[in-house]
């Protein structure tokens, strides 16, 4: 009777087996087809499908396997599904932080930039106001040939732009005729006690001049 050597389904060694044992071993599907084998006079192993017809394995069929009952599906505790709602509460929150601090640096940079266009637009009116009055000296000069001494005397009444706080109308040392307007903190407390000057030069030009009136400020033709 032949010895046999066999690998099991687990991989390992088994024997020395009888030819019985191991047709056994194969119904109790502890080996397969596939199963490495040897017995003496084999030059090396071979799968036991190579023997089925030797050892009368056509005839044996093996047993079904019982398949270990499955364990019902775990029931996710409560503490873990408020984990996720805490973990999804934080995301939430996080990014409302997030957003916040964006809408900070927002408003960091576009609420100095609103207040130097709110003073621009009140300093323009300003000059506006101030440029309107060197027409009425021109026409002054042009009838009378010299500089009016104050604004009354050209029936300039008192400024109502927001923060004009004076409008000066004369001449200046040298004889030039000008026009002077001076800025109150109703336009911006930056600009308060800043003055533009007007100069009527001997070719007729205007010229405008400013003093304590941050540049950026300004209207180009008085930078």
């Amino acid at each position: 009777m032949s010895t046999w050597f066999y690998v099991d389904s687990s991989q390992n060694r088994q024997g020395p087996a009888t030819a019985d044992a191991l047709v056994e071993a194969f119904r109790l599907g502890q080996v397969g087809n596939d199963s490495l084998v040897w017995r003496e006079g084999l030059a090396e192993w071979s799968p036991l499908r190579s023997f089925r017809d030797e050892l009368g394995l056509a005839d044996v069929s093996p047993v079904a396997v019982s398949l270990p009952p499955v364990a019902p599906a775990a029931v996710e505790p409560l503490a873990k599904k408020n984990n996720g709602c805490l973990i999804a509460a934080a995301v939430v929150v996080g990014g409302g932080i997030f957003l916040l601090f964006i809408l900070a640096i927002l408003a960091a940079i576009a609420l100095p930039a609103y207040q130097d266009y709110v003073t621009r637009s009140k300093v323009a009116a300003i000059h506006a106001e101030g440029k309107s009055a060197t027409a009425a000296v021109e026409a002054f000069k042009a009838n009378t040939d010299r500089c009016p001494r104050d604004a009354e005397e050209l029936g300039l009444t008192s400024p109502t732009t927001l923060g004009l706080e004076a409008l000066a109308v004369g001449s200046l040392d040298d004889g030039k005729c000008a026009v002077e307007v001076t800025l109150g903190a109703a336009a911006h407390a930056v600009v308060d006690g800043g003055r533009l000057l007007w100069t009527l030069e001997e070719d007729g030009r205007w010229t405008c001049t400013a003093e304590a009136v941050p540049e950026k400020y300004l209207p180009t033709s008085c930078r």
